[in-house]
C-alpha cells in the first residue's frame, strides 16, 4: 500500500494542464498555423523577388495564417493559463486536503475541503494512462480525471513502490521516465 497526500499546488496543477488533450491539441494547432504562416511567408517573398510585385492573394493568405496563429497562441497562453485555472480550482475547493491510497485493487481517493468530503475508489482498469514525468507521477483516470504527486507528497511507501505497483498493474499504460 502506498499513501500519498493530495497536493494541489501550482507545480502539480501546471503539470496536469500541460498534459491534457486540450492543451496538446491547441499547442499542435498553434504549431501548424505557425508553420503554414512561415511557409506562406517564404512563398510570398520568393514570388515577390521573382516578379518584383507583391501578389495580393499570397499577401492575404499570409495575413490569414498569421491571424489564425495569433488567435491560437492567445487561446493557448490566456485561456489555458495554469495560474488562472489553478486559482479557479482552488477557489472552488477551499482548504483541499486528503490522500490517495494505492493498493492491489486500485486507488482510493479521500478528499476534504471546506464544503465537505468525498470518497471514491477506482480499479486499475479505469486508468487511461500513467506516466512519470519531471519528477512527478501523473495518472489519468476515467471519470476522476488526473491524479498527480511527487516524492514530497508520500505519506506511506516510496516512489519506487508506486512505480513497481503501476508497472505491475498497468503494464504498457504506464510510461516511465
Amino acid at each position: 500500500m502506498v499513501k500519498i497526500a493530495i497536493n494541489n499546488d501550482l507545480k502539480h496543477y501546471s503539470l496536469i494542464i500541460r498534459n491534457t488533450k486540450a492543451y496538446r491539441t491547441t499547442k499542435n494547432i498553434a504549431i501548424l498555423m505557425g508553420a503554414l504562416f512561415l511557409i506562406n511567408s517564404i512563398c510570398l517573398v520568393a514570388e515577390t523577388a521573382r516578379t518584383h510585385k507583391a501578389e495580393p492573394f499570397l499577401v492575404l493568405l499570409v495575413s490569414a495564417f498569421f491571424l489564425l496563429f495569433v488567435l491560437y497562441m492567445i487561446r493557448l497562453l490566456v485561456k489555458m493559463d495554469p495560474m488562472k485555472l489553478h486559482k479557479k480550482v482552488t477557489e472552488a475547493n477551499p482548504g483541499l486536503t486528503g490522500e490517495y491510497i494505492f493498493n492491489d485493487n486500485g486507488i482510493i481517493i479521500d478528499s476534504r475541503n471546506d464544503h465537505g468530503s468525498k470518497h471514491a475508489e477506482y480499479g486499475y482498469d479505469k486508468f487511461i494512462s500513467a506516466a512519470e514525468k519531471e519528477g512527478f507521477f501523473l495518472m489519468n483516470i476515467s471519470i476522476a480525471g488526473y491524479v498527480t504527486c511527487n516524492a514530497e507528497d508520500f505519506i506511506e511507501g516510496t516512489p519506487d513502490e508506486l512505480r513497481a505497483l503501476l508497472r505491475a498493474k498497468l503494464g504498457g499504460k504506464f510510461k516511465e521516465k
